[in-house]
């Protein structure tokens, strides 16, 4: 044996040196052909799709959520002329996939390779268990190019022709505007993201309104006596309206000169609340001090309520009479009573004028009307049998006399100034 070993060693060396390169080359070989290792946590999905034109199960095709491998595509079946396709998911990768989950199969290649996009939902939905389907409602499958133009006409699919063409020849050498074009989409895509999420939102409460319309359409099938009944009752109801049918359209001829009257009142509303807001402030000092005027008038309410009952009732009925007498005066009266608010309002403002008394030296202008009154009584104080007669005393100095050139003369003739005012 010894021997054996000492002539073939070698050999039996180079086998399993060659043995061990074969077992790294297949296990590598393996691992890249995606084998299925055991003891794996997975578990299996199952995705409806109406069509399945070339995925060929086995050979490692995957299954992503948001572009990250979660698991593969295990196998495909035909139930009731539709493919079920199986997806193995890692648990590890994806925990769980909702039952409002949505799978579509896209091409990851020119060649048509195809894989599994799944977008697993949330909650409030339920979990889907072991072996679910995601049913053919929430699965869109692959679409070719062909089935897109087979779609159009023979003369849309010569203009498309023609569009491919020219978007060769125009887009030739603008690599770089096109690339500056796509980085200012950037704004806008997270705009419609943004709309997107609220559309999202929109559509969960559009789904809560649905199943609160179906729970108020089984109440009221379970009140169909009481719906019944009122349906009688608007029959009634509008019956009744329709024998009335005369007075509604005199009530409805008479609404516009109603809405006229109205819109007058209005109008004259504006003006009444554009005078309302300076008094209500006026009116604020007022209203503070209210409480304290009615308790310190109560003793005087007290004290004319026998007034009030004894003496001033049987007046009131006396004056009735003189009250209609009256109206229409009263009449005539309100006409012009904006004009003399008007006037006493700036009677008062001129009053008020006169009357302020500054502070300081300075004197109001009553204390300077009453010496104009002194003075002027003092300038006609002298009269005869021809009237009043005016009186003054003009003073001047002699500077005053000699800045004239004109005036000397006329001076001179009254007598000699020289004695008065030496040069």
């Amino acid at each position: 044996m010894r021997r054996q070993l000492e002539r073939y060693g070698r050999w039996l060396i180079a086998i399993g040196v060659l043995m061990a390169i074969a077992a790294v080359c297949a296990g590598y070989i393996l691992v890249n052909q995606r084998l299925s290792l055991p003891f794996r946590d997975t578990y299996t999905v199952k995705v409806e799709m109406a069509t399945v034109p070339g995925l060929a199960p086995g050979l490692g095709q995957p299954a992503n959520v948001a572009g990250v491998r979660v698991g593969m595509i295990k196998g495909v079946e035909l139930r009731n002329g539709r493919a079920i396709v199986a997806l193995e998911i890692e648990r590890d990768k994806l925990p769980r996939v909702w039952d409002n989950a949505f799978a579509t199969m896209v091409p990851n290649s020119p060649l048509k390779d195809l894989q599994m996009e799944l977008f697993p939902g949330r909650p409030p939905a339920k979990e889907l268990p072991d072996g679910g389907l995601v049913p053919i409602a929430r699965t869109s499958p692959p679409i070719d190019s062909d089935e897109l133009t087979n779609a159009l006409d023979l003369d849309t699919r010569r203009f498309f022709n023609v569009l491919v063409a020219g978007s060769d020849e125009g887009l030739a050498g603008r690599g770089e505007d096109l690339r500056r074009l796509f980085a200012s989409l950037g704004p806008t895509a997270e705009d419609l993201r943004t709309v997107s999420g609220a559309l999202a939102e929109r559509r969960r409460q559009l789904r809560r309104l649905v199943g609160n319309l179906a729970i108020l359409t089984r109440r009221v099938g379970e009140r169909d006596v009481e719906l019944a009944k009122l349906v009688e009752s608007g029959n009634a109801t509008v019956t009744a309206l329709a024998a009335e049918e005369r007075a509604l359209r005199a009530s409805v001829r008479k609404l516009p000169a109603t809405l006229r009257t109205t819109r007058r009142a209005l109008d004259s509303a504006r003006d009444f609340s554009a005078e309302l807001e300076p008094a209500a402030r006026a009116l604020g000092p007022v209203a503070a001090r209210a409480p304290g005027a009615l308790k310190a008038a109560e003793p005087l309410v007290r004290e004319a309520v026998p007034i009030l009952r004894d003496r001033l009732r049987p007046l009131v009925r006396e004056a009735q009479p003189l009250a209609r007498d009256l109206a229409p005066a009263t009449r005539s009266l309100s006409a012009v009573t904006p004009s003399l608010t008007t006037a006493f309002r700036g009677l008062n403002y001129i009053v008020n004028t006169l009357a302020h008394n500054p502070e300081g030296k300075d004197e109001g202008y009553l204390f300077w009307i009453a010496w104009f009154a002194h003075n002027g009584m003092s300038f006609i104080s002298n009269e005869d049998a021809n009237g009043a007669a005016w009186r003054g005393m003009l003073l001047f100095d002699c500077a005053t006399l000699y800045a004239f050139d004109g005036i000397g003369p006329l001076l001179s003739q009254l007598g000699d100034l020289a004695p008065f005012c030496p040069k």
